[in-house]
């Protein structure tokens, strides 16, 4: 609890040093992306900042009232989560490797939104259903158009065309 709570004040004293660096740069509109992503990491860091404190008060219980009883069969979740992914992290440098070749043949954004979505699927299989994985393509859908928002209105990069746009 109190390491999330370090992290979060170091996150968040990162985040204000590198926006204040924003004002060392020559040209303002050079300065536009990285100042969303700055933005949304100072977000980010408050919302942990908020979640840490929130978590421990909340565990501030007497010992009694958090432990549980489990059956024979279950695995800890400390012993569970000791494990390397492997076969997540091969299968995600496949679709890497899969992303970066059909990025020229199919376009930037289209081959994105693909690859977000596998990604999404390969890391987060175990509790797939209908409604979490529309909701998964949806956040994809999303993160995609904002991407395009911001790379191509916003700062006018050019980005490889395919067969779709």
């Amino acid at each position: 609890m109190r390491r999330e709570l370090i992290i979060s004040l170091v996150l968040l004293a990162g985040t204000i040093g590198l926006y204040c660096s924003l004002s060392l740069m020559e040209d303002p509109r050079a300065a536009t992306f990285p100042r969303v992503v700055i933005v949304i990491m100072g977000v980010l860091s408050v919302a942990l900042l908020l979640q840490s404190a929130i978590v421990r008060q909340k565990t501030n219980r007497p010992a009694l009232q958090k432990a549980t009883v489990k059956n024979k069969g279950e695995k800890d979740d400390a012993t569970a989560n000791n494990q390397f992914p492997l076969a997540q992290v091969s299968l995600c440098f496949i679709l890497i490797i899969i992303y970066f070749a059909v990025m020229e043949w199919l376009g930037f954004y289209f081959s994105a939104f693909l690859f977000f979505v596998a990604a999404t699927f390969v890391l987060g299989r175990k509790e797939l259903t209908l409604r979490i994985g529309g909701v998964r393509v949806g956040i994809a859908f999303t993160f995609t158009a904002v991407l395009f928002v911001l790379v191509n209105k916003l700062l006018g990069v050019q980005t490889p065309k395919g067969l779709f746009f």
